[in-house]
């Protein structure tokens, strides 16, 4: 009986496809149940934040429910469900999530839980962060910042110092973060990461990719639209919309084997990632290793 569940909270698509690849390899399977035989209390959660969308009042591409993960996975008595939530700007969304986990907690003045949650029933929940350019301690106080709201009774022990891979037990819940990053600078992204998994075994098809993306240098179509950082080299913008060259170079690369799929299809599916390498690699290893030490 599944009553172990872990909830992923990922800044983007890419995020939530890798650790989705991560988990598969590690013998997780798809869950596929329809949302009415979901395990208590996890289908009454997620119908209520459906029928509580208010339509008229939110954008078409916000229509789907906050609440609603991208990728639901099990294994044994675990249910790990993975959002891709967004940046900066919506830490709101999670701590409204992690406030309507805690709600099954939360007491009345009887001493029952507003919510009733099952006998031996676990939730966790786990912030995957990228360092970017500030570090794995800015990331990890961000995440500290938007629990607050969730457990305002709870006490927080702040530091400036954070480890990037980190649990902590809070009321009936375990809350931590993970963050995307090189070991050497505590900075950068999920790409950083990616990438060299991807391009292993398969540098000729990459190293292609790279003298075609050269093109948007000198191609009519682009003459006068690119904009580069304050030291002319690092290509920022084209045509006005932000350029990722990395994110480029796995986009153009995976259509050889995934043609007109999006970024997320290349990285959960293709064969540039397989389990052997994902198996193998320490940051992979790392990944599966801080989920692993909520699993039961």
């Amino acid at each position: 009986m599944v009553n172990n569940f872990i909830f992923i909270l990922t800044e983007g698509d890419h995020d939530a496809a890798f650790i989705y690849r991560i988990l598969k390899a590690n013998g997780f399977k798809t869950y596929s149940e329809v949302i009415g035989k979901f395990p208590p209390p996890l289908a009454g959660f997620l119908q209520q934040d459906i029928f509580n969308v208010s339509i008229p009042e939110v954008k078409i591409q916000q229509a789907r429910s906050r609440f609603l993960p991208q990728y639901t996975m099990e294994l044994d008595r675990n249910l790990v469900l993975i959002y891709s939530i967004g940046g900066d700007s919506k830490g709101t969304i999670r701590t409204e999530l992690v406030k309507a986990l805690n709600a099954f907690n939360i007491q009345d003045d009887d001493g029952l839980a507003i919510q009733a949650l099952p006998e031996d029933t676990h939730m966790s929940v786990l912030f995957f962060f990228d360092a970017d350019d500030k570090g794995s301690d800015v990331r990890v106080s961000q995440m500290v910042n938007e629990l607050k709201p969730a457990f305002p009774e709870f006490t927080f022990q702040e530091d400036d110092a954070y480890s990037p891979s980190v649990i902590y037990s809070i009321e009936d819940m375990r809350v931590g973060a993970f963050v995307f990053r090189s070991t050497e600078e505590d900075k950068g992204m999920l790409e950083d990461i990616l990438l060299p998994l991807m391009q292993k075994d398969n540098q000729e098809i990459f190293d292609a990719a790279e003298t075609f993306l050269e093109i948007n240098k000198s191609c009519q179509l682009f003459k006068d639209k690119l904009k580069y950082d304050e030291s002319g080299t690092v290509l920022k913008k084209v045509n006005g919309i932000t350029y990722s060259h990395r994110k480029s170079l796995i986009g153009t690369a995976g259509q050889l084997q995934k043609s007109g799929m999006a970024n997320t299809v290349h990285i959960s599916q293709t064969d540039y990632l397989n389990n052997e390498k994902i198996l193998g690699d320490d940051t992979c290893k790392s990944v599966f290793a801080f989920i692993k030490q909520i699993l039961i």
